[in-house]
């Protein structure tokens, strides 16, 4: 997992936070970051639009095939990584 220095534009835990924010407003409750989003009650559909949302934030495509699981965790470290190669790259208002 990435620390929060690794990325000098989009510090880890601002993209921790961020994807964790949309998670909550799409899931319309409060998530535990380190379960996977499908044991706390994500759907299909309601995935896709957390990762089309994360995707529009960060101007990337989250490739979800890379991911263990689907957590707020893994998510991050997986946009942070893609960030990371893409310098430099700031995240959308």
């Amino acid at each position: 997992m990435h620390s929060d220095s690794d990325l000098p534009g989009v510090p880890v835990a601002d993209i921790r936070q961020t994807i964790g924010d949309i998670t909550r407003a799409v899931l319309e409750r409060d998530i535990d970051p380190s379960v996977d989003m499908f044991d706390q009650g994500a759907t299909s559909l309601a995935f896709i639009r957390i990762v089309t949302e994360v995707n529009e934030r960060y101007d990337i495509t989250v490739d979800v095939a890379e991911l263990e699981e689907a957590s707020v965790d893994e998510m991050s470290a997986l946009v942070a990584q893609q960030l990371n190669s893409q310098q430099p790259v700031t995240a959308r208002d």
